[in-house]
Protein backbone atom coordinates (compact mmCIF):
# COMPACT_ATOMS: atom_id res chain seq x y z
CA UNK A 1 0.00 0.00 0.00
CA UNK A 2 1.17 3.53 -0.95
CA UNK A 3 2.09 5.88 2.25
CA UNK A 4 3.85 8.06 0.85
CA UNK A 5 4.64 10.13 -2.61
CA UNK A 6 8.34 11.55 -3.45
CA UNK A 7 8.29 13.81 -6.05
CA UNK A 8 11.44 15.66 -7.71
CA UNK A 9 11.49 19.64 -8.08
CA UNK A 10 13.08 20.98 -10.29
CA UNK A 11 11.02 20.36 -13.69
CA UNK A 12 8.43 19.11 -11.77
CA UNK A 13 7.27 21.21 -9.30
CA UNK A 14 9.25 24.25 -10.05
CA UNK A 15 10.74 25.48 -13.86
CA UNK A 16 13.55 24.25 -14.75
CA UNK A 17 13.74 27.40 -16.87
CA UNK A 18 12.89 30.55 -16.27
CA UNK A 19 12.78 34.30 -17.27
CA UNK A 20 16.51 34.59 -15.38
CA UNK A 21 17.72 31.62 -16.59
CA UNK A 22 17.13 32.70 -20.30
CA UNK A 23 18.55 35.80 -19.60
CA UNK A 24 22.00 34.10 -18.06
CA UNK A 25 21.94 32.33 -21.51
CA UNK A 26 21.42 35.22 -23.72
CA UNK A 27 24.39 37.04 -21.88
CA UNK A 28 26.51 34.36 -22.98
CA UNK A 29 25.19 34.22 -26.58
CA UNK A 30 25.52 38.25 -26.69
CA UNK A 31 29.44 38.51 -25.71
CA UNK A 32 30.71 35.28 -26.95
CA UNK A 33 30.80 33.04 -30.41
CA UNK A 34 28.09 30.57 -29.69
CA UNK A 35 25.56 30.02 -33.15
CA UNK A 36 22.89 29.91 -30.77
CA UNK A 37 21.23 29.67 -27.25
CA UNK A 38 19.84 26.34 -27.76
CA UNK A 39 24.24 25.58 -28.56
CA UNK A 40 24.66 26.90 -25.06
CA UNK A 41 22.06 25.06 -23.48
CA UNK A 42 23.66 21.59 -25.40
CA UNK A 43 26.95 22.71 -24.13
CA UNK A 44 25.25 23.39 -20.15
CA UNK A 45 22.98 20.23 -19.93
CA UNK A 46 26.24 17.61 -21.51
CA UNK A 47 28.80 19.12 -19.28
CA UNK A 48 26.71 19.69 -16.04
CA UNK A 49 25.36 15.93 -16.27
CA UNK A 50 28.75 14.81 -16.08
CA UNK A 51 30.45 16.95 -13.73
CA UNK A 52 27.51 16.29 -11.30
CA UNK A 53 27.54 12.58 -11.95
CA UNK A 54 31.19 12.33 -10.17
CA UNK A 55 30.46 14.70 -7.48
CA UNK A 56 29.16 11.73 -5.61
CA UNK A 57 29.76 10.23 -2.51
CA UNK A 58 33.10 10.82 -0.97
CA UNK A 59 34.28 12.83 -4.04
CA UNK A 60 30.51 15.11 -3.67
CA UNK A 61 30.60 18.63 -4.29
CA UNK A 62 27.58 21.14 -4.01
CA UNK A 63 25.51 22.44 -7.19
CA UNK A 64 27.11 25.46 -6.44
CA UNK A 65 30.76 24.51 -7.10
CA UNK A 66 29.94 22.27 -9.94
CA UNK A 67 27.60 25.22 -11.36
CA UNK A 68 30.79 27.73 -11.08
CA UNK A 69 32.91 25.30 -12.74
CA UNK A 70 30.41 24.77 -15.63
CA UNK A 71 30.39 28.20 -16.20
CA UNK A 72 33.83 28.98 -16.02
CA UNK A 73 33.89 26.09 -18.92
CA UNK A 74 31.05 27.83 -20.90
CA UNK A 75 32.73 31.24 -21.05
CA UNK A 76 35.89 29.77 -22.13
CA UNK A 77 34.08 27.39 -24.52
CA UNK A 78 32.57 30.32 -26.30
CA UNK A 79 35.07 32.88 -25.49
CA UNK A 80 32.24 34.84 -23.44
CA UNK A 81 33.41 37.96 -21.91
CA UNK A 82 31.03 37.60 -19.04
CA UNK A 83 32.48 37.00 -15.46
CA UNK A 84 31.02 33.16 -14.18
CA UNK A 85 31.03 34.30 -10.73
CA UNK A 86 27.99 36.87 -11.81
CA UNK A 87 26.76 34.63 -14.27
CA UNK A 88 26.08 31.81 -11.05
CA UNK A 89 24.78 34.76 -8.95
CA UNK A 90 21.92 34.99 -11.24
CA UNK A 91 21.13 31.13 -12.02
CA UNK A 92 21.13 31.23 -8.06
CA UNK A 93 18.58 33.65 -8.15
CA UNK A 94 16.57 31.42 -10.71
CA UNK A 95 16.93 28.81 -8.50
CA UNK A 96 15.69 30.55 -5.52
CA UNK A 97 12.76 31.90 -7.32
CA UNK A 98 11.28 30.42 -10.13
CA UNK A 99 7.92 29.97 -10.73
CA UNK A 100 5.94 26.73 -9.76
CA UNK A 101 3.63 24.91 -12.07
CA UNK A 102 0.16 26.31 -12.12
CA UNK A 103 -0.75 21.86 -11.24
CA UNK A 104 0.83 22.28 -8.16
CA UNK A 105 -0.84 23.66 -5.71
CA UNK A 106 -4.26 22.23 -6.70
CA UNK A 107 -2.47 18.90 -6.62
CA UNK A 108 -0.80 19.51 -3.20
CA UNK A 109 -4.06 20.42 -1.74
CA UNK A 110 -5.73 16.70 -3.05
CA UNK A 111 -3.32 14.77 -2.61
CA UNK A 112 -4.42 13.17 0.47
CA UNK A 113 -0.35 11.09 1.10
CA UNK A 114 2.53 13.15 2.64
CA UNK A 115 4.93 14.16 -0.07
CA UNK A 116 8.33 14.67 0.13
CA UNK A 117 10.58 16.34 -2.65
CA UNK A 118 13.52 14.26 -3.83
CA UNK A 119 15.93 16.61 -5.41
CA UNK A 120 19.51 17.71 -7.09
CA UNK A 121 19.65 20.86 -5.27
CA UNK A 122 21.33 22.72 -2.34
CA UNK A 123 19.04 22.67 0.03
CA UNK A 124 19.64 26.84 0.78
CA UNK A 125 17.89 26.91 -3.21
CA UNK A 126 15.14 24.66 -2.67
CA UNK A 127 14.37 25.57 0.20
CA UNK A 128 14.13 29.46 -0.41
CA UNK A 129 11.78 28.60 -3.47
CA UNK A 130 8.90 26.65 -0.79
CA UNK A 131 9.39 29.62 0.93
CA UNK A 132 8.52 31.59 -1.52
CA UNK A 133 5.38 29.63 -2.62
CA UNK A 134 4.27 28.51 0.51
CA UNK A 135 4.25 24.86 -0.37
CA UNK A 136 4.41 22.85 2.68
CA UNK A 137 5.94 19.11 2.04
CA UNK A 138 6.42 16.64 4.56
CA UNK A 139 9.41 16.71 4.20
CA UNK A 140 12.59 17.43 2.09
CA UNK A 141 15.27 15.70 0.45
CA UNK A 142 18.30 17.06 -1.42
CA UNK A 143 21.66 15.82 -3.13
CA UNK A 144 23.44 17.71 -0.72
CA UNK A 145 22.18 16.19 2.41
CA UNK A 146 22.14 12.46 0.97
CA UNK A 147 25.85 13.06 -0.91
CA UNK A 148 24.56 11.62 -3.82
CA UNK A 149 22.73 13.41 -6.61
CA UNK A 150 20.25 11.54 -9.33
CA UNK A 151 20.65 9.45 -11.26
CA UNK A 152 22.89 7.90 -8.60
CA UNK A 153 20.12 4.80 -6.55
CA UNK A 154 21.62 5.76 -3.57
CA UNK A 155 19.86 8.82 -2.96
CA UNK A 156 16.82 7.26 -2.98
CA UNK A 157 18.14 4.72 -0.40
CA UNK A 158 18.74 7.61 1.79
CA UNK A 159 15.34 9.34 1.36
CA UNK A 160 13.94 5.81 1.77
CA UNK A 161 16.02 5.64 5.45
CA UNK A 162 15.34 9.22 6.18
CA UNK A 163 11.66 8.84 6.23
CA UNK A 164 11.52 5.23 7.54
CA UNK A 165 9.53 3.98 4.51
CA UNK A 166 9.89 0.96 1.88
CA UNK A 167 10.23 0.78 -1.31
CA UNK A 168 6.81 -0.77 -1.56
CA UNK A 169 5.23 2.06 0.31
CA UNK A 170 6.24 5.17 -1.70
CA UNK A 171 5.31 6.31 -5.40
CA UNK A 172 8.21 8.80 -7.48
CA UNK A 173 7.10 11.78 -9.89
CA UNK A 174 9.43 13.35 -11.97
CA UNK A 175 9.98 14.60 -15.13
CA UNK A 176 13.30 12.89 -16.13
CA UNK A 177 13.59 9.57 -17.65
CA UNK A 178 17.03 8.69 -15.95
CA UNK A 179 16.64 10.42 -12.42
CA UNK A 180 13.19 9.79 -11.89
CA UNK A 181 11.99 6.73 -13.30
CA UNK A 182 14.84 4.30 -14.16
CA UNK A 183 16.57 5.75 -10.78
CA UNK A 184 13.82 5.02 -8.54
CA UNK A 185 12.84 1.65 -10.22
CA UNK A 186 16.55 0.43 -9.57
CA UNK A 187 15.59 0.47 -5.75
CA UNK A 188 11.83 -1.12 -6.05
CA UNK A 189 10.29 2.19 -6.15
CA UNK A 190 6.96 2.61 -8.32
CA UNK A 191 7.96 5.63 -11.05
CA UNK A 192 5.26 8.13 -12.76
CA UNK A 193 6.89 10.21 -15.65
CA UNK A 194 5.59 13.77 -15.74
CA UNK A 195 5.59 13.93 -19.39
CA UNK A 196 4.43 18.03 -19.43
CA UNK A 197 5.92 18.14 -22.72
CA UNK A 198 4.40 15.42 -24.31
CA UNK A 199 7.18 13.55 -25.96
CA UNK A 200 7.38 9.40 -26.78
CA UNK A 201 6.26 7.18 -23.88
CA UNK A 202 9.02 4.17 -23.87
CA UNK A 203 7.87 0.84 -23.49
CA UNK A 204 7.00 0.10 -20.05
CA UNK A 205 6.78 3.19 -18.19
CA UNK A 206 3.88 4.88 -16.48
CA UNK A 207 3.48 8.96 -17.58
CA UNK A 208 0.92 11.77 -16.90
CA UNK A 209 1.31 14.69 -18.99
CA UNK A 210 0.02 17.08 -15.70
CA UNK A 211 -0.46 16.19 -11.96
CA UNK A 212 -4.01 15.69 -11.69
CA UNK A 213 -3.73 12.82 -13.98
CA UNK A 214 -1.92 11.75 -11.71
CA UNK A 215 -4.12 11.73 -8.84
CA UNK A 216 -6.56 8.55 -9.66
CA UNK A 217 -2.87 6.75 -9.97
CA UNK A 218 -2.66 6.67 -6.62
CA UNK A 219 -4.02 4.35 -3.93
CA UNK A 220 -4.84 6.66 -1.26
CA UNK A 221 -6.55 6.21 1.74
Amino acid sequence: MQKAIFMDYYGTVAHELGPIAQKVVKRIYETGTAASMEAILGVWWKIFRERLSLANGEKFRSQHDVAMECFCHITEHFQSTEDPRELLAQMEEHWRTTDIYPDVPGFLEEVRLPVYFVTNCDDDYVLANIQKHRLHPAGIITSEQAKFSKPRKEIFLYALEKTGLSHEEVIHIGDSISGDVKCPTSVGIQAIWLNREHREVPEGVSSASGLQEILPMLSQR
